[in-house]
């Protein structure tokens, strides 16, 4: 009994010897972020720290986390756990060639979308050894193969959405870039026009193609051939799709990328000039209305993208236009209407709301899935929360830490933490707005799989600072962070939930 007693009593001290050797460390790191915060070039700058075990929920370093901050890309952590949460890792986006030969004269052809953002996006055709002509190939090579004859109705059907294709709260002045493409219930070529220029004579427009082939667009050639100076090639779009080529063309290099509008009846228009080269050309092209049922017919060509792919899209690249597909697509999941801002940012607030707790409503707005738009607000600590409630998911972990780019190796951190790097795995999710910068993630010991949460959201940034400033800080903070693993502490032991 004296021997238990003892062993008892030495286990406590052990307990008590690590809990405050874990505190001191925690206070250390406290007070190292500090010093960084305090650098001349931030004490204007409005910055909100946290550091969390993910473990215990100990914080183990803040500043001024229970402020709302804009987030920028860091809305995309939400967004894509909410829809990873809510649909499930199973989930695909499953979109339909339909043929019904019975439905008028010469019978009806759908094409239902189902808000999937991959459909011919330019970089995963590139991995794939695809192209957008191949694509479009295939879908009117399967019409062929189904008995579609000329004169057959063509409908696209983008009901899984509304037609609220831009958020009211995007920078008008910026719709023509590929950050603010619109969004749509069928999305194609990530809902951009390629514009591939090649220079001619000096002075004179420079030579240009489109992809996809769109012979139907008007593009006025404003730009110039030069010899000289920069690459300045640009494109301007009016709300009905006619373009404007502007700048200077030195080489022929890489494509002018201008955002369309109207994707449905342009994506309609495309397959109608695809079909009418192969010899079945529809009498008529229209949008699915309203109420109507497209009912019968026969499934001649399925497109299948597993959630997993969205995601990583999402958060490697920071992809807006697939954050927008997974807010809408989760306001069709739950409510049976069409996707909306409206309902799909209220199905984010209510997954938060059950995942961290009916206080996310103060901590937390929504306005749209990327974090494009300024309205957004979180706090560094509700962020970490939700990070944290991520990680201790067993069935959505891997999932949803595995679509987080890897710093220095993927993505939007393939270029940050240059020359000696953290000593444990980091990925993390970025953000950038004018003003604003984010940085949130883990870091992670891969050998005991403890991890360590942080998120570091600076808003106002005056003009005079220079972004790098802003970034340097960021990574100092989480090289901090990586060190303290390395000094032996145990954030385990800190505390317990």
């Amino acid at each position: 009994m004296l021997y238990r007693a003892v062993n008892r009593m030495a286990l406590r001290s052990s307990v008590l010897v690590l809990t405050l050797a874990a505190g001191a460390l925690g206070q250390s790191l406290d007070r190292r972020v500090e010093n960084v915060l305090a650098d001349s070039k931030l004490r204007q700058i409005k910055a909100g720290v946290i550091i969390m075990d993910a473990q215990t929920g100990n914080v183990l370093a803040e500043h001024r986390s229970d402020e709302q901050f804009i987030p920028a890309s860091n809305m995309k952590l939400l967004t894509s756990g909410a829809a990873l949460a809510l649909l499930g890792p199973g989930f695909e986006f499953v979109t339909e060639i339909i043929h019904d030969p019975s439905a008028g004269p010469a019978g009806r052809v759908v094409f239902r979308g189902s808000g999937d953002p991959t459909i011919a996006d330019p970089k995963l055709l590139e991995k794939s050894k695809l192209t957008v002509n191949s694509v479009l190939e295939r879908w009117v090579s399967a019409m062929k193969d189904a008995g579609v004859r000329p004169g057959a109705e063509l409908v696209i059907d983008d009901r899984v959405f509304d037609r609220e294709y831009v958020h009211p709260t995007w920078p008008v002045e910026q719709l023509n870039r590929w950050y603010c493409a619109e969004v749509s219930g069928v999305n194609f070529h990530t809902n951009l026009l390629w514009i591939f220029t090649e220079p001619l004579e000096v002075g004179r427009p420079p030579a240009i193609k489109t992809e996809p082939a769109s012979p139907w667009l008007e593009i006025r050639n404003r730009a110039r051939s030069v010899r000289q100076g920069n690459q300045t090639a640009w494109a301007a779009r009016d709300p009905k799709n006619n373009l404007t080529l502007h700048g200077d063309v030195r080489f022929a290099n890489d494509p002018v990328e201008v955002a369309l509008t109207d994707i449905p009846n342009y994506l309609g228009r495309l397959l109608a000039d695809r079909m009418g080269a192969a010899g079945i050309e529809p009498a008529s092209v229209r949008l699915a209305a309203a109420n109507e049922t497209l009912a019968g017919g026969r499934v001649i060509h399925t497109i299948t993208t597993p959630l997993a792919d969205v995601l990583r899209r999402c958060n490697v690249d920071s992809y807006n236009l697939y954050a927008e597909a997974l807010i809408k697509r989760m306001g069709h999941e739950v409510t049976g209407a069409p996707g909306s801002w409206s309902n799909g940012s209220a199905v984010v607030r209510m997954v938060l709301q059950e995942k961290v707790g009916l206080d996310a409503g103060q901590a937390f707005t929504v306005a749209d899935g990327s974090g494009m738009s300024r309205n957004n607000r979180v706090t560094p600590r509700a962020l970490a929360r939700w990070l944290r409630e991520m990680a201790d998911d067993t069935k959505l972990a891997d999932a949803f830490i595995q679509s987080l780019p890897e710093a220095g190796e993927e993505g939007t951190l393939r270029r940050r933490f240059r020359g000696a790097g953290p000593k444990h795995e980091v990925r993390a999710k970025t953000g950038y707005l004018a003003g604003v910068s984010a940085i949130s993630g883990y870091i992670t010991d891969p050998r005991t799989n403890r991890r360590l949460i942080f998120s570091i959201v600076t808003n106002d940034k005056p003009n005079r600072v220079q972004l790098t400033a802003i970034r340097e800080a960021e990574e100092k903070i989480i090289m901090l962070a990586d060190a303290w693993f390395s000094q032996g502490a145990n954030p385990g032991a800190a505390g317990s939930r």
